[in-house]
């Protein structure tokens, strides 16, 4: 069993789809998975993207002891993928089936993000960010974007 640093769950409704869902517009890699009759209850997918490798699960939900996020609902979690090219990356997923929540941008020089929703409810972003970006960089950036939020 391969697994990163961290190795995120995901919970989904409809759990054989989801994975064809991320290797589509994710490019990730089915390394397992296993089943009990129908139902997938465990999978271990990799993404490689420009940080490196991860590994996360995908698996139906189980309630009362998970549960899938509603889609189009507020989530309580996203996911970062560190990309080589944001637009490509936001052009991919959304040709997979992904909602765009926000079009590619520069938040500023050398930081470009995009985000989606997955069709199970999940959040994305995908970013491509300069080896020159420092914290004080992103700080500043999260100032004006609250800042900017405050009188909407």
């Amino acid at each position: 069993m391969e697994m990163s640093a961290l190795h995120p769950n995901v919970t989904v409704r409809g759990a054989r789809e989801a994975i064809a869902f991320y290797e589509a517009a994710l490019g990730a890699e089915v390394i397992d998975t296993i089943t009990a009759g129908d139902a997938v209850i465990h999978s271990d997918l990799r993404l490689r993207s420009a940080a490196g490798t991860s590994t996360f699960t995908v698996a139906e939900a189980f309630p009362p002891d998970s549960a899938a996020p509603e889609p189009g609902a507020p989530t309580s979690a996203s996911f970062t993928v560190p990309v080589a090219d944001t637009d490509a990356a936001w052009r991919r997923a959304v040709d997979a089936g992904a909602t765009s929540l926000a079009e590619p941008g520069d938040w500023f020089e050398g930081f470009r993000q995009a985000a989606v929703r997955d069709p199970f409810g999940h959040r994305w972003y995908l970013v491509t960010v300069a080896g020159s970006v420092t914290a004080e960089d992103v700080q500043r950036a999260s100032d004006a974007w609250v800042s900017g939020r405050a009188g909407a």
